[in-house]
C-alpha cells in the first residue's frame, strides 16, 4: 500500500483530465488520462465509507493528488457511520470496521475544488499493469 500512496502522492498530476468516478456497492473507481486520454490511470478506492466533491462548474484538469492517513473527511466519515449505526458498529459489508486504518484520497482540480474519499483499501492500474 505504501508504494501506491508514494506513486501518487509524489508524481505530477498537472494537467492530467478527470475522465470519470463510478460508485458501487465496495468500491470507488475514478479514473484519469492524460495525452487526450490514451493513457489512464485507474484508483480502485476499495471499503469507502465518504465521498466529498461539491461546487463542480467547469473544471476536469487536475492539479494534484494526494493521499493523507488522516483528514476532515476521514473524521466527518467516521462520526456520520457512529451516528447512523452506534459507536461500535457491526462490520460494514463484512470487512469494515470503525477501528481499521483509513486513507482519504485528495484529487484537487486547478479551479481550487477538490474529490475526496475515504477508503480503507487502495488499488492502482496504470496502464496496462496493476500496482501492488
Amino acid at each position: 500500500m505504501s508504494k501506491i500512496i508514494d506513486y501518487l502522492n509524489i508524481n505530477n498530476w498537472s494537467d492530467w483530465s478527470l475522465i470519470k468516478i463510478e460508485i458501487d456497492y465496495n468500491r470507488i473507481l475514478i479514473i484519469i488520462g492524460i495525452n487526450n486520454e490514451t493513457y489512464i490511470v485507474k484508483i480502485s478506492c476499495q471499503d469507502y465509507i465518504g465521498i466529498s466533491y461539491i461546487g463542480h462548474w467547469d473544471e476536469s484538469i487536475l492539479d494534484d493528488i494526494e493521499v493523507e492517513k488522516k483528514g476532515s473527511l476521514i473524521d466527518k466519515s467516521l462520526k456520520k457511520v457512529e451516528n447512523l449505526y452506534g459507536e461500535n458498529p457491526l462490520p460494514g459489508g463484512g470487512t469494515k470496521k470503525i477501528e481499521d486504518n483509513w486513507f482519504q484520497i485528495n484529487i484537487k482540480l486547478i479551479d481550487g475544488n477538490t474529490v475526496k474519499v475515504v477508503c480503507k483499501n487502495i488499488e492502482l492500474v496504470e496502464g496496462n499493469g496493476v500496482l501492488k
